[in-house]
């Protein structure tokens, strides 16, 4: 434990000094104060998540109903909330997700597949917590295995899974440890493949809620994970019945994932995702007093989200572009987008966004199709939201798109962001967020 403890600090401090943190605020922490308990207050940091940040004023209330939360957009990761997100903090049975994450490395890999054999050893048999109530000796494919660790959290089929794929749980716990260094989680060590504490109430897994939205988006990705999670009930071998621990399953409009976890120390976790339409987003909440009020926080910070902003693509791909590029002096072409240009915006911010067209007026004579002409720019203000090449243009006969010459052009063309929809909201079919610990 000492060696982990000064890995983990040592870990600790190099990403202190490598991540840049921007702080903001937000009206989404007068909404999470109006619906909370008691609990500690504490201060917020929002930063750059790959670059990226929203512009979001936060009024944050006397009381937050957690240690740490995180809400980004799956797509671009980009932060729209945060409070205490480099908090370090056990994950419980959320340590899970980077089991499962090795487990289909590994499958992805050749080395297994979803219908191996595994056979429960006694350590698997005998693990504590949420459990199924394998028996030593017992066979079940691991794809099977790999269900009831995600949606029942089931820690005897979560020992299995790591024996299965690694020979043992230390050996799994290295993969592991090694899998989050190579995202870069560098607030995150494992010691467990289960997140259950050794002895009750010292944890020795540790990680915060920016390390784990950069888990959840791994998984969203490159598994088919949510596949599983998104599962209010789940058949288990034909022998019984997984009930999904993530009361969010069939209750918020659009949630598919992904998993929760609890220890005496740990309090109430849960990483959540949802999608409405083109829009993914992600909500980590860390320590909640209860399990419903996990639940609900998650909620509502990912319901403020869908409500506060929206994605658009102003360009498409292959798009024309409203602009003309004369050849030589015999005819003029419109160039086409090389790729889509999708942001995110608050939807209250759209009258600010600008698509630019940068290029030239003429070229002296043609050029093979997909040649760069200039590029299409998106800007909020002056900030760069999207920026991609505008392409000499191929014609259906596999020559250049003519156009009947004009007048110079201008060089920037300026066009304001528009025609996005309303607000998305909860289906009718939601039901209220309740249930039993898990």
């Amino acid at each position: 434990m000492t060696k982990a403890w000064a890995l983990f600090g040592r870990q600790h401090r190099l990403a202190q000094r490598l991540r840049s943190v921007v702080r903001a605020g937000s009206l989404l922490g007068l909404w999470l104060a109006l619906g909370s308990v008691a609990a500690q207050a504490a201060q917020h940091r929002h930063r750059h998540h790959h670059a990226r940040h929203a512009h979001r004023a936060l009024a944050q209330g006397p009381w937050v109903p957690f240690k740490a939360a995180l809400l980004e957009d799956a797509d671009t990761g980009t932060i729209l909330y945060a409070n205490n997100e480099h908090m370090t903090w056990p994950p419980a049975s959320m340590a899970k997700m980077m089991l499962l994450l090795v487990a289909e490395d590994q499958i992805r890999s050749g080395r297994f597949s979803f219908n191996d054999p595994v056979r429960v050893s006694a350590v698997a048999a005998y693990t504590g917590g949420s459990r199924l109530g394998l028996h030593v000796g017992d066979v079940y494919p691991l794809g099977e295995l790999m269900k009831a660790a995600l949606i029942r959290s089931a820690n005897d089929a979560a020992v299995a899974v790591a024996e299965k794929i690694a020979g043992s749980t230390q050996a799994c716990v290295r993969l592991m440890n090694q899998r989050a260094q190579s995202l870069h989680m560098f607030h995150t060590f494992y010691g467990t493949v289960d997140g259950l504490p050794p002895t009750p109430g010292h944890d020795v897994d540790f990680t915060d809620a920016y390390d784990l939205a950069i888990l959840a988006r791994e998984i969203i990705y490159h598994t088919d994970l949510l596949k599983w999670s998104s599962q209010e009930s789940a058949d288990f071998d034909g022998a019984l019945i997984l009930r999904n621990t993530n009361h969010l399953i069939g209750r918020f409009d659009g949630c598919d994932g992904i998993k929760t976890g609890f220890t005496y120390h740990a309090g109430f976790n849960v990483t959540a995702t949802a999608k409405r339409g083109d829009m993914r987003l992600i909500a980590v909440i860390l320590g909640a007093p209860s399990n419903p009020e996990r639940f609900r926080q998650a909620a509502h910070i990912l319901e403020w989200g869908f409500q506060t902003y929206t994605v658009a693509e102003p360009v498409k791909r292959g798009q024309p572009l409203p602009v003309q590029v004369r050849v030589g002096s015999g005819f003029a072409v419109q160039p086409i987008a090389a790729s889509g240009t999708r942001v995110l915006v608050p939807r209250d911010d759209l009258a600010n966004i600008n698509v630019q067209y940068q290029m030239p007026s003429s070229i002296n004579s043609p050029v093979p199709a997909g040649t760069p002409l200039g590029s299409v720019v998106v800007r909020d203000g002056t900030r760069i939201l999207g920026q991609v090449p505008a392409l000499y243009p191929l014609g259906v006969d596999g020559a250049a798109v003519a156009l009947p010459a004009t007048s110079d052009l201008r060089f920037v063309s300026v066009a304001p962001l528009s025609g996005v929809g309303a607000p998305t909201t909860p289906s009718a079919s939601a039901r209220p967020i309740d249930g039993a610990v898990r």
